[in-house]
Parts: C-alpha cells; structure tokens; sequence
C-alpha cells in the first residue's frame, strides 16, 4: 500500500520513516517536511537502506491527498487535524500520532491542550489505537488515534488489574521517567545536553497533559471515572519510558501466583507484552529500539499495595512501532508484520 508521512523530519517522524521503510508490505511514497524541503530521506534520518532519495516535499492535504492511501501524521496537535480532515474526506486511511484524535470529548481536549478542538465531528469515528485494548475497533477504522508513549506504559500496566477490580481506584499513584526524545526536536535550552546531563527533574505538575487520554482509559477498564496521580519526569538517556504504577488492593490476601497467573494469561496471545516473572524486573535497556513492552507485578504485603512496573521504548511502542503494529491490524497483515 501507497504510504506518506507528514511531518518526517521529528524524532516521532524519523522513527516512522525507519521502520516503515522495511515494511515488506507498505511503500513510501511521500515524506513531507517544511524545513526539510528538497534534501533526500538519506541526508536526514539515518540507518536506511531503502527510499534514501526520496526527498521531502511541503504539499498541502489535497496536494499530498493524490500520492498515497496511507497517511501517518507525524505533527503536532492542531496541526494534525488540519490534514486529518481533509484525507478522510478523500477516503483515506488516517494514522495521527499527535494528540488530536486520542480524546473522546472534545471539552477535556479543549480543558489540557489549551484550544478548541479543530475537528470534533471527526472525534466518534476515531479509536484509540492502542492494539492490545482495542485490536477489534482497529480493524473497523479509518482514523487511527496512535497513542502517547507514557500512557501506553501506564495502561498496559494496568490493565489487567482494572478489569479484574483488584485496585482501590482512589489510590493510584504513577512515576514515569522518560528519555529526552520523549520532549521532542527541539532546540530549547532545557533540553541541551549541558542541562539534562548528570541531572533528573520532574515536570509538567500536577497536570500533565497524557493525563486527560490515561483517566479516559482508566475509566473505560474500570467501569467508572477514576482520577489518578501521574508525575513525569526527564532523564538523561535518549530513549525509553520507565513506569511504576502503586495502588491499594481491595483484597489483602491477593496471593502473588494468582495475581501472575491473570497477567500472563491477559497477554498470552499479546505478541508484543512480556509478562516477567517473579525473579525480573523491566530495564529500558531490554526494550530499546524494539516494539516490546515488558511488565512486572509484586504484592506487598506490609502496605497491601499493588507494584506495578513498565519499560517500553518511547519512540518504538509508544509511538511509531505502535502505529504500524496498529496499521498492521487495520489491513489484515501479520500484527508483527515489520516489527521483528
């Protein structure tokens, strides 16, 4: 299938650009890029070995509309709608990576991105594509929401224990730690490497804006709104999201077998989720540059708290390998299709 990536030259875009170009069953036509305009994909992103002369352009929707049947939006929010719109309306296949499509309501959008949403027609037809949740609503649509990377570490995580009703959902406290190609490709002073380097900081408190798509998930697991703790933040590795997750259990005597045994049993057909065992805990380092999301559970008796613990790669699972992983299930391919 035709394939185009708008907005190719970020970190998100890039990543994209890297793992579609071995996809044996989807071919670049098209990469689009303002700043780029007219250099080759080769003089830009690095490690390709196929489409190195394909140069980027500056095309507008209906420019671009005619060069592909796959789009992936790899621009910020407010301007992926801009596209959006006008490509389902052609009848294209729509992958945002933004954060534009990924929240039901547009009053919450408007309440943590700071602006009416451009678009909120389009907002019932859109899913939120994250494949181990959502695999059966992929299928069926034609706008795909790719999810943010720390929700994704935090609701695969998660999950399991929502649907099972183990947690007091008043209690969940999350900590994430990202790397600084979670921030974006930017040239801002907080993120040189004279400022990140040999340092750790929190950010974005107490109102991060992952936090209006986590408790719009949360609430769909556990059957109720939930309003949960979440504090970020940026340390000096490139790449990778380290999650850990507390809750209180409603049952005290939640023995750690049987608790295992339900997330192995969730993600026993999730060809992308390892269960760890009980001797493991996740590492950024087992997961970079890879679509895998690794997951830890202990029980702690003294507190009779839930522990839960994620890695997965920022970049790779919580953005662009988890977008094609999601294309992958739309077209009817191998989920793995390009990914191992």
């Amino acid at each position: 299938m035709n394939t185009a990536i708008i907005g190719a030259s970020g970190y998100a875009g890039e990543e994209t650009v890297r793992l579609l170009s071995r996809h044996p069953r989807l071919r670049l036509t098209a990469v689009t890029s303002r700043q780029n305009k007219g250099k080759t994909l080769g003089s830009v992103v690095g490690g390709l070995t196929r489409y190195r002369d394909l140069q980027f352009e500056d095309l507008s929707p209906a420019e671009v509309a005619s060069r592909a049947e796959l789009f992936v939006l790899a621009v910020p929010h407010g301007v992926a709608a801009e596209y959006a719109v006008p490509l389902r309306e052609a009848g294209k296949l729509v992958v945002d990576l933004s954060a534009d499509f990924r929240i039901h309501d547009p009053a919450v959008y408007a309440e943590f991105y700071g602006h009416p949403h451009a678009a909120p027609a389009y907002l019932p037809q859109a899913v939120y594509a994250l494949p181990e949740l959502h695999a059966e609503a992929i299928k069926k649509s034609d706008l795909l929401a790719s999810p943010g990377c720390y929700p994704t570490s935090i609701l695969l995580a998660l999950a399991p224990a929502l649907q099972a009703g183990w947690l007091d959902l008043e209690t969940i406290a999350i900590t994430s730690l990202s790397g600084v190609t979670g921030a974006g490709k930017k040239a801002e002073i907080p993120l040189l490497f004279g400022e990140i380097g040999e340092s750790l900081r929190a950010y974005s408190l107490p109102k991060h804006r992952h936090l209006s798509e986590i408790e719009q998930e949360i609430a769909l697991l556990a059957g109720k709104p939930v309003q949960v703790s979440f504090v970020p933040h940026l340390v000096p590795i490139n790449r990778g999201i380290l999650t850990t997750i507390t809750a209180r259990l409603m049952d005290r005597n939640l023995a750690p077998a049987a608790a295992q045994a339900a997330y192995e049993a969730f993600y026993r057909d999730k060809p992308f989720v390892r269960v760890l065992d009980q001797a493991t805990l996740p590492e950024v380092k087992n997961v970079a540059r890879t679509n895998f999301a690794e997951i830890a559970l202990r029980i702690d008796p003294r507190t009779g708290r839930l522990i839960l613990i994620s890695a997965i790669d920022n970049l790779v699972k919580g953005t662009a390998g988890q977008a094609i992983q999601a294309i992958n299930l739309r077209l009817g391919y191998p989920e793995e299709e390009g990914l191992l």
